[in-house]
């Protein structure tokens, strides 16, 4: 007879239990962490406190404005896909009503304003292109205030494009002009460099997905490219582990702290600007930069929220030596704006600094601008207009 007591059981290796024990136990800090992870980034409050100038909390924004059609509310409503770039500027547009009934019209490829240019150059014509973001692109101006515009109409025999884009860095700005500004043979191209720009090109999702160009070996190579449609972004959203894009999140406040990201960015946009530099001279343009000063460059007290909190401690003059260091390096004419701004603002004028420039602001910038190329010799002191009598109005 067989008792109980004296059956024999085998036991199981001490090491694999521990191991059950182990993964189980990872299993469930891992369920907990995506739960807890997606509860806070859930909770509008609480997803706003913790999001930070980084890819997960832009895309997370995106993600969260789309179900209220506000898919392309950073990069403006005039705006459309693009495989390369993210997003550009819609074509064909008549007089959209945009930033407190301001007026918008785009020729058939999408450059501000009701002129066609044929990629053929008009004999006897000089041709300028400029290159930049929202500030460049005019927003909350109507298409007649843009620096570009005023530059046209006062230059005589001059054609000036405005190929900026809202919420474009200079990755987009340098793609833009191969794929489009080249065309035009331009004589000139102006780079209206906002610094806060510098920090977009280390991003792959800003206003929405965008490429994005990687240092390596002190190249430049590009990555994120074809750009996602926004379908494929919404389809894979569901799938992305929220705790990894926590963690995303707070790696990159560390890195904001520690200073690698403002090293970063200032690396891979040396790399972008030379070849904004040699794009332009590989069809004879003369490159030109222009420092637009923006929200507390202009004024001490202003409030805009476009820097992250810890570069708003970078001295405003750093940030125009980091551009002179490169024109100096470069042989590349360089304005500065934010001199003759502070001076304006000083007299009492109002330059819209809390938000994008206003009318008198480009005004403005495109007196200096035309001074100044006047003065480096490359056009011809014949102004048609005089923007100096424009702006005392």
């Amino acid at each position: 007879m067989t008792h109980p007591w004296n059956t024999v059981i085998e036991d199981k290796p001490q090491g694999k239990h521990f191991l059950a024990n182990v993964l189980l136990l990872f299993v469930i800090l891992a369920v907990f962490m995506e739960g807890g992870s997606r509860l806070i980034l859930s909770i509008g409050s609480l997803r706003q406190r913790v999001f930070s100038f980084d890819n997960s909390s832009y895309r997370l924004q995106w993600v969260a404005r789309h179900p209220h059609h506000m898919e392309w509310a950073w990069a403006g409503p005039f705006s459309i896909y693009n495989s390369t770039r993210g997003w550009a500027v819609k074509p064909g547009i008549r007089n959209m009503r945009v930033a407190d009934g301001m007026l918008l019209t785009t020729n058939s490829r999408g450059v501000r304003g009701t002129a066609e240019y044929p990629y053929e150059r008009i004999p006897g014509k000089l041709r300028i292109v400029t290159l930049g973001d929202s500030f460049t692109f005019g927003s909350e101006v109507n298409d007649e205030e843009t620096f570009s515009r005023h530059l046209e109409v006062s230059l005589p025999d001059t054609e000036v494009l405005n190929l900026g884009v809202q919420g474009y860095g200079h990755d987009q700005m340098l793609l833009y002009l191969k794929d489009e500004g080249v065309k035009y043979r331009p004589d000139i191209v102006i780079v209206g460099f906002a610094y806060l720009d510098i920090y977009r090109n280390t991003l792959r999702f800003f206003a929405y997905a965008k490429p994005e160009f990687n240092l390596v070996s002190g190249n430049l190579v590009l990555t994120n490219v074809p750009v996602p449609t926004p379908d494929r972004v919404l389809a894979t959203e569901p799938y992305r582990p929220k705790s990894l894009d926590l963690l995303l999140i707070l790696k990159d406040k560390l890195r904001w702290l520690l200073g690698k990201n403002e090293r970063d960015a200032r690396d891979v946009t040396k790399a972008l600007l030379d070849e904004i530099i040699a794009t332009s001279r590989s069809v004879r343009a003369t490159p030109v930069f222009v420092y637009l000063p923006v929200y507390e460059e202009i004024e001490s007290h202003a409030k805009g929220q476009s820097y992250p909190l810890i570069v708003k401690s970078i001295p405003f003059a750093d940030r125009e030596r980091y551009l002179h260091g490169i024109c100096q390096e470069e042989h590349i004419p360089c304005l500065f704006l934010r001199s003759r701004f502070d001076a304006e603002v000083k007299r009492g004028v109002d330059l819209h600094p809390q938000g994008h420039w206003n009318a008198t602001a480009h005004s403005l910038a495109a007196q200096e601008m035309q001074n100044f190329l006047i003065a480096q010799g490359l056009i011809q002191n014949q102004p048609a207009g005089n923007l100096a009598t424009r702006y005392r109005k």
